[in-house]
Order: structure tokens, then sequence, then C-alpha cells
């Protein structure tokens, strides 16, 4: 891998908790991916990729200088610290956290359509994100404000958490207007909390300096898509979820096959990239749900689908106590014991090769110029891949029987 330097250093300017991630004029270009020249990357990309970028990268040239008059006229203090703590709700963590939720108050349903949206948003603004390599809107003119440097590192288009906030938000809307029960009035305040929802995270995106309207738009349209995609499938199709216990033995193997496949022969970026990580984290989040639902219909039948719960019964604090438990065991497995076992099994069969790529995320945070991609981890991929299958594992099968035991 060809690494390169320069004389300056980035600099981080921390205010109120936040940080604010600024690079100098002398040195801003190569910092993050996607701003080398035209020829760094017609060299390494096929001739129908380059002709896509080549023709996408004119909207992002002139981005920066009417995008920093804009911060500059509407920042402010308090819209900083605003835009930076909302924008945790595009991240993985908050996925991880939050969407188990509706499926242990009744609503798994819910849960369910929350996964596919989300994961295919992310594995698809990351496929394009790694396959267009994009810029961010230079910094500066802009400032970024960001609670941490990871995103920093990332490719420009399309934006993850725009593609997410619009599937998302159209999910809602039609949970909405399908509704028997909500009134006209409580209709109206959660189409209002909708949009203030979707326009917090797309603006904030702009706000924050770490996107342009390509990658705005772009976000929306795979949004739009996988939200589509869910809907058909739900209103028009059979592969409803409830079906998959009738397809046999092959549907956990077929399963696991697609995600890995869609992972294995996902595309190579030209610099370093972290967006893949959430990609595989999404991925095996979704291939374990589906094979722990398949198993959870094979051993109890279907009726186990819906975790049993009533409001009038559970009232607030045993509510509050199952999501609770709940939530410990989720951090417990992610965070203690998946990693754990995990790469305890991976090493057993595999040669760790997790230090053969390491450098590039040391490089990618402390050198000023980002790195040349130069391959990916099979054991990091295939750990990462069956922690978040696990995640999704302690959601369906531990959590109901803790549950149960615990009296929650």
């Amino acid at each position: 891998m060809a690494s390169r330097s320069r004389s300056c250093t980035d600099s981080e300017i921390r205010l109120d908790g936040l940080t604010e991630v600024e690079t100098y004029k002398d040195k801003h270009l190569y910092a993050d991916p996607g701003n080398h020249s035209s020829d760094h990357f017609k060299r390494r990309m096929s001739p129908l990729r380059f002709k896509m970028r080549s023709w996408l990268v004119q909207y992002t040239e002139e981005q920066s200088g009417r995008l920093n008059k804009w911060q500059i006229k509407y920042r402010s203090p308090w819209m900083d610290k605003y835009f930076a703590y909302t924008a945790l709700m595009g991240s993985h963590m908050f996925y991880v956290v939050m969407v188990p939720m509706p499926r242990w108050i009744g609503y798994s349903d819910v849960c369910r359509d929350l996964v596919y949206i989300l994961g295919y948003s992310i594995y698809f603004s990351g496929f394009l994100k790694d396959y267009w390599c994009l810029p961010r809107p230079k910094s500066p003119p802009l400032t970024r404000v960001t609670l941490s440097g990871y995103t920093t590192k990332e490719y420009g288009a399309p934006s993850s958490h725009t593609a997410n906030a619009t599937g998302v938000a159209l999910l809602m809307l039609w949970y909405i207007c399908g509704s028997h029960t909500l009134t006209i009035r409580w209709k109206i305040l959660a189409t209002i909390g909708t949009f203030f929802y979707y326009f917090t995270l797309t603006l904030g995106r702009i706000y924050c300096g770490m996107h342009g309207i390509l990658d705005i738009v772009s976000g929306m349209s795979i949004g739009a898509a996988c939200f589509a995609a869910r809907w058909a499938v739900l209103s028009y199709s059979s592969l409803d979820s409830a079906s998959m216990q009738e397809w046999g033995f092959w549907f956990p193997f077929a399963s696991i096959g697609l995600g890995l496949f869609l992972l294995f022969k996902h595309v190579e970026p030209v610099d370093h990239c972290p967006c893949f990580e959430d990609s595989v984290a999404f991925v095996g989040v979704i291939c374990g749900l589906e094979t722990s639902d398949w198993l959870s219909w094979a051993l109890w039948g279907s009726e186990n689908y819906q975790v049993y719960y009533k409001w009038a019964e559970f009232g607030l604090l045993l509510t509050l106590r199952r999501i609770f438990i709940g939530v410990l065991l989720v951090i417990l497995w992610k965070s203690v014991v998946g990693k754990r076992l995990v790469y305890a099994i991976l090493n057993s069969i595999f040669i760790d090769d997790r230090s053969l790529y390491v450098h590039q995320h040391s490089e990618a945070s402390a050198m000023k110029e980002v790195p040349l991609f130069s391959g990916r981890s099979r054991t990091e991929l295939l750990g990462r891949f069956m922690i978040y299958a696990g995640v999704a594992s302690v959601v369906v099968l531990a959590c109901p029987i803790t549950f149960q035991v615990l009296g929650v």
C-alpha cells in the first residue's frame, strides 16, 4: 500500500463537549477520501465506474463555498449542540439499542420492517459510497461539527443518515395513515413529529458540514427505494415473515449465504473508507433476525413470533424494566461475550489476518493523507457479521426467555 505525508497536521477544537474537525487550507485536500485528482481514480477504476464518478463529481466541486455561506448564516452554539447530538440518531449504536424495543413491547412487525429498511439503506448507501468515491464538502471553508471524527473519514454521497431517515419516516407515515386506532388529532401530532425527525437529520447533515445536496438527494432516493421494496413485499408478495417457517431447513442457510455474498462481493473503494463496517453490522443483523425467527417458529410455533405484552397489565414501571433488561443483554453480548466467543471460534478455524489490515484504521485517523485501500480482513468481516447476527439472536431468542423467567 502506498502511503504519503505532508508537513501540516489536522487540528481538533473541543468546545462544550463538541469536536469541530478543521483542516488548514494547505493540506485539507487529501486528508479526506475522494479529494485526489481525477487521474488518481482513473488508474484504479473501471472505465464505466470512472465515467459515472466524473459525471457526478461536477455537482460536488463548487458546493463548499455555497454551503459555507449557509452554515455561517445559521450557525450558533445552541444549534451546534442540537444537530451534533441529534446526529447520533443515525449511528449504528443508536439502532442497536432502539430498534429492538418495539419487539419487546408487542410490535415485532415494526421491528422487522425497521431492520430491513435500515439494513439495506446502509448497505446500498455504503456500496455507492465506495463505488463512486465522491468527496464530502471541503473543510475549510466549512466547519465540521461532530461528536466523532469517524464519519468524517467516509466518502460523501449518498448520505446514509438521509437514507435511513427517509426510509424510517416513510414507514412511520405509512403506519400512521393506515392506523385504525389513532384519532385524527394523534395522527396529526405523529405526522408532525415524523417530519420534525426527518428534517432534523437531513438538514443537520448540511448544517454540520458533513454532506452536500447531491449526498442528500441520493440518500433520499435510496431510503425511498428501500421503503418501496419493503412495502411491495408486505403488500403484494407471499414472502412475508409468517410464511418463512414453511420454506424448510434451507431458509437459514440461504439467508446467511445471501448476506455473506453481498459482503464478500461488496465493491472496493480507491481510498480507505470505514463505512463498510456498518454494512457488515446491518447485514449481520438481517441474517440473524431471519435465522432466529425461523428457529423460533421451528421450535415453538409461529405464535412465539409476537412477544407477549399488554400495556394495561405491564404499566410504565414494568415496561421500563423489560426494556432495561433487554438493552443490558444486547450490550453484554455485543461488547463482552460476543467478541470473545466469536473471535475465539474464528481463530481456532482460520489464521487471524486482522493485523494485516489494522494499519488502515490507524493511518486513516493519524496520517496527514488518507491511505489507499489495501484489502479487508476476512476474520474481521466474519467476526463482525457473527457478532451482530448474535445481537438479533439475543433479541429474538434470549430476551423472551429471560423476560419470562424474571417475570417482566
